[in-house]
């Protein structure tokens, strides 16, 4: 009796597994030339995205690196205060300046994925700068 069932249950399963391979493979091959060029499309603006990052966090490495020798080579405490305030504001407006960009590359990457039939989520990604961590927002394909 026990091996009947046995015997039935891994059947099934065999049948199941064969049943099912045709259907994942549909629905991989309903792609579209439009999702297709959509999906491209979406991987050139990621990548452009953590180009301009690459730029930011560069461009922040120099500026840390130079407030940080200016730092310790200034004598009193007002220097240092000004040097800090100075280099604060400067990195503020960096990063401000790349989430905008980023934010204006992300609205067009989603617009343009959705016209393709292409649904889309913004991935907040948390970037390392020298002495910070910013929030930027690359696309992430949920399906189509």
């Amino acid at each position: 009796m026990f091996k009947k069932s046995l015997v039935a249950v891994m059947l099934f399963v065999l049948l199941a597994v064969m049943a099912g391979t045709p259907v994942f493979a549909a629905g991989e091959a309903t792609m579209s030339p439009e999702i297709a060029q959509g999906l491209t499309e979406i991987e050139n603006v990621n990548a452009e995205i953590y180009a301009e990052i690459a730029k930011a966090q560069l461009e922040a490495q120099n500026m840390y690196d130079q407030y940080r020798d200016e730092y310790y080579a200034a004598k009193d405490a007002g220097t240092k205060a000004a040097l800090t305030a100075k280099y604060d504001e400067e990195v503020t407006a960096l990063i401000h300046e790349l989430d905008m960009k980023t934010r204006e590359m992300t609205r067009i990457g989603v617009e343009n994925a959705t016209a393709a039939g292409i649904t889309v989520e913004i991935e907040w990604v948390p970037v390392q700068f020298p002495d910070r961590v910013a929030l930027i927002d690359p696309l992430h394909v949920v399906g189509w």
